[in-house]
């Protein structure tokens, strides 16, 4: 594991740290910060909701942060005790120590995180980069989980990856050298339904501030699952360049012994905030069942 700075000096650290606080305000909620330790290093975490509500973890996708996850899934906070943590390594208030994405390190630390909040079994809502990580947790300690929500998720199937790296990579590293509003919406329209101007504005920032993790979590396999039998539910869009619904769902029915729902969403990789709403009540009425 690396222990170099995320950010590219000392001023965009303080920039990108300023933004996630205004980013948490302007959700208009009520939430308590509270910093942990687990064996990777100190873990920040957003906890809010009504403090009587069942307890559900929450964890943002991969480059993201606390404040835009909690941002898409908004209505888990009126109906549960959302614990939100900032992943070790990425853009938000925890250490600044990357983990491997090809072992289960991710997975061990949300099993600390887990610990220190002192949750023995906890149903999950993923999302991205982070549904690789709750599948870490799956195979090695499938019985902290007690339901699993796992949208647009990586670690199960991913699509091409040449039309990412021309589509995305690139148009990334031209915007960094050249910034402009222009660039900057070409530079994230393949991931976009529509255009986000909450994710933008955070996209902005966090290209020019942040070294961004490239690497994806590894994929499980129908062997390693084969003791999460908590029951599971994949969401996946059509056209998400990274994680495509062709792939993603028919994996998904051979790894999962326990998959008793599948959404199949319109759009990319960002849903429509139409399409996001319809997913929160699914996502709720499915956690409630």
């Amino acid at each position: 594991m690396s222990k170099k700075s995320i950010y590219k000096n000392n001023k965009c650290e303080t920039e990108m740290m300023d933004f996630y606080d205004r980013q948490l305000y302007r959700l208009g909620i009520e939430y308590e910060e509270k910093i942990i330790n687990t064996r990777f290093g100190r873990t920040h975490i957003v906890i809010t909701g009504p403090k009587n509500a069942p307890p559900l973890i929450t964890i943002h996708g991969g480059n993201g942060n606390t404040p835009l996850n909690l941002s898409l899934f908004l209505p888990l906070t009126d109906n549960f005790r959302v614990y939100a943590p900032d992943v070790i390594g990425f853009p938000g208030k925890s250490e600044q120590i990357r983990l491997s994405p090809k072992d289960n390190s991710y997975g061990e630390w949300v099993i600390d995180v887990l610990d220190e909040l002192g949750l023995k079994s906890v149903p999950f809502v993923t999302s991205s980069f982070s549904s690789g990580l709750l599948l870490q947790v799956a195979a090695i300690a499938p019985e902290r989980i007690s339901k699993a929500v796992l949208h647009v998720p990586s670690g199960i199937a991913h699509g091409p990856i040449l039309p990412m790296i021309t589509k995305l990579i690139i148009p990334w590293l031209i915007y960094m050298l050249f910034p402009n509003r222009n660039r900057l919406i070409s530079a994230f329209a393949p991931m976009m339904t529509e255009n986000n101007e909450d994710f933008l504005e955070f996209a902005d920032v966090m290209l020019r501030t942040y070294k961004m993790e490239l690497r994806g979590p590894r994929e499980v396999s129908k062997k390693e699952l084969k003791d999460f039998i908590a029951p599971t539910f994949v969401i996946s869009a059509k056209d998400d360049i990274f994680f495509p619904a062709d792939r993603v769902i028919p994996k998904s029915k051979t790894i999962f012994q326990n998959l008793l729902k599948i959404e199949r969403i319109d759009g990319g990789h960002l849903s429509s905030k139409k399409t996001l709403e319809c997913v929160n009540n699914k996502i709720i009425e499915f956690l409630k069942v």
